[in-house]
């Protein structure tokens, strides 16, 4: 089974209608909505925004229905000239770029307990996402994650500097998190929607999800 997660219902609504003989079933909160898609078994939720959000969904995801991989999917904030908006960010790896304990001697980005900063993405779903985005432009990178809508230079700066991330989002790094400990596969799909620019993103927020939805739909069908 192939999990999909997003953090709202622009992400997901679209990939939900296109499954066939589907269930639902409400787990600590969230719908999830499982079928067949494109021939093949899956499961989707919406998250809603955050890194507690989406490490809860994909708890409860791996729990109950034991995907074999999960994509976190949607959209996200450029870090890089190279990536405009309706471009693709590809996760190679994922941080999540506002936890730090340097002041206990740890690097920035360090996750206690793991001894780890970067997850990096299962290769057979980064190579799937790439041939399902041949005629994309894409990028192959760093994802970074925070509970924060990062907008501005300064914050930017900050996340390139310590990360080198190419996008930033608010929930890849917290599933990839939780699919590392619990020994699932996991990638990252992003579509760019704004710049780290609040005012860009809520122009272009809708279509680069449609364009999100439409990228899952055929990794789906090649996985």
């Amino acid at each position: 089974m192939i999990g999909i997660i997003g953090a709202m219902d622009s992400e997901t609504q679209g990939l939900k209608n296109l499954i066939c003989d589907k269930k639902t079933k409400i787990i600590s909160g969230i719908e999830f909505v499982w079928g067949k898609l494109n021939g093949k078994d899956v499961v989707c939720a919406k998250c809603n925004p955050g890194k507690v959000n989406s490490a809860l969904c994909a708890q409860a995801m791996i729990l109950e229905f034991s995907p074999e991989v999960i994509i976190n999917s949607g959209v996200a904030g450029s870090l890089t000239k190279e990536l405009g908006i309706y471009d693709v960010a590809i996760a190679k790896d994922c941080v999540q770029h506002d936890f730090d304990t340097s002041p206990l001697g740890s690097p920035v980005g360090m996750i206690d307990g793991l001894d780890k900063i970067y997850f990096e993405c299962d290769s057979h779903a980064v190579e799937t996402l790439k041939k399902v985005c041949k005629n994309e432009k894409y990028m192959l990178g760093t994802i970074a994650s925070g509970d924060v809508f990062v907008s501005g230079d300064e914050a930017k700066s900050r996340i390139t500097k310590n990360f080198n991330a190419i996008a930033c989002e608010m929930e890849g790094a917290s599933i990839a998190h939780v699919c590392y400990v619990n020994d699932v596969k996991f990638g990252i799909l992003r579509v760019i929607s704004d710049g780290g620019d609040e005012v860009d993103f809520g122009t272009f927020v809708k279509e680069t999800s449609k364009k999100s939805i439409e990228i899952m739909s055929r990794f789906i069908e090649l996985y």
